[in-house]
């Protein structure tokens, strides 16, 4: 018996837009590997002229690649006179920000010390 098209098992999960607002859950790996998917959900969101809040709480593996994307948008969103507004950032996430010296441009919210 055949799956249906796209029900793959075992692959990471991917960002995902919560239904309800414009709310951005940021998966638990934010790599190289799935810049692409998280490129196309950021540059959805900021299309969209609405407020986006970030949820980064379930982020346990990030790296310069993610990062990037998320100072890229993070910038973005000030030029268009939007702050980028965070519902949540793990310790990994924050530890990583700050590691490269991201974490003034992020603006991350506080957390529990790493």
């Amino acid at each position: 018996m055949r799956k249906a098209a796209g029900t793959k098992r075992g692959k990471a999960s991917k960002p995902r837009l919560a239904p309800a607002g414009k709310r951005i859950e940021l998966p638990a790996g934010c790599t190289l590997r799935d810049a692409a998917a998280l490129k196309a959900l950021l540059v959805g969101s900021a299309c969209t002229g609405d407020a986006v809040t970030v949820a980064g709480g379930a982020v346990t593996r990030i790296d310069t690649a993610g990062l990037q994307l998320l100072a890229a948008f993070a910038l973005h969103e000030r030029s268009a006179g939007r702050p980028l507004q965070w519902h949540s950032a793990s310790a990994e996430l924050r530890a990583a920000s700050a590691r490269i010296g991201l974490s003034a441009l992020l603006q991350l919210p506080p957390g529990d010390a790493a």
